[in-house]
């Protein structure tokens, strides 16, 4: 004896998904999700909406090697010295040299004081401090050289000025351009409220401070400061002074002659 197999009949496509939906319902299911976030409400679309042009491109990002910013003065010198802020006393002038923006961009914290007495004997004028000149000017491994100098001299540390063009370190400075700032007006300023009897400038390259040619450099020259005149003499950049012996001996021989 057989069974008649149950009677099947065809589910509506509505039917089936709702079936499904009752599935999952029953599964504890009841909400859809998706990875991405999406509004529930859609926006109106504006009567008569124009699309808007796209927004230009930014400008391309114009990045320096590091040989350009080496060569750059802008990022260590100021755009320019207001000659009227200029101090009228050494005292004042050297607060100043410390703290002035205009005189020097970058950390206050790298710049480097001068050191010594109004009236000193000599001013020793250094185009810019040396890196290990932490606690003043030639107080790092120049200064043994620069004392050793000044005692075959004569003249006792404490009777010497120490004091530079520029008051922190400077990749590859443009003394030409600069001059064009006012640092040449600030360095006469220096010299004359320090009135040293004598100025000896090493670094012949900063001799375009004062509009004086290279060829000058071999005699010994006057500069006006103020209303008062100082003698000026040119030696080279005291790291070649140190390595060389012809240019010592050469230095030492205009020395003696310029302070006979």
């Amino acid at each position: 004896m057989h069974a008649d197999p149950p009677q099947t009949r065809d589910f509506t496509a509505l039917e089936s998904l709702e079936a499904a939906f009752a599935w999952w319902r029953e599964a504890g299911v009841d909400a859809d999700f998706t990875d991405e976030a999406g509004g529930w409400l859609a926006e109106p679309k504006p009567e008569n909406a124009v699309a808007a042009p796209p927004p230009p491109a930014p400008p391309p990002i114009q990045r320096k090697t590091p040989l350009q910013r080496a060569l750059d003065p802008s990022k260590d010198a100021g755009g320019g010295i207001d000659r009227a802020s200029l101090p009228a006393s050494l005292e004042k002038f050297r607060e100043w040299w410390m703290s002035e923006p205009s005189l020097a961009s970058g950390a206050l914290d790298r710049r480097v004081p001068p050191r010594g007495v109004a009236g000193a004997k000599l001013m020793l004028l250094l185009p810019q401090p040396f890196d290990d000149d932490a606690q003043g000017l030639l107080t790092g491994d120049a200064g043994g050289f620069a004392g050793a100098m000044l005692a075959a001299m004569g003249i006792a540390e404490h009777e010497a000025y120490f004091a530079s063009a520029l008051p922190a370190s400077m990749a590859m400075p443009d003394w030409r351009e600069l001059a064009t700032t006012g640092l040449g007006e600030v360095t006469r300023t220096h010299i004359s409220l320090a009135a040293p009897q004598r100025v000896v400038l090493f670094g012949r390259a900063q001799l375009a401070l004062f509009d004086i040619p290279p060829e000058a450099a071999r005699d010994p020259l006057s500069l006006e400061c103020g209303d008062r005149s100082f003698a000026l003499l040119a030696a080279p950049d005291l790291r070649n002074l140190a390595r060389s012996a012809a240019r010592r001996e050469h230095f030492w021989n205009r020395w003696l002659d310029w302070t006979r």
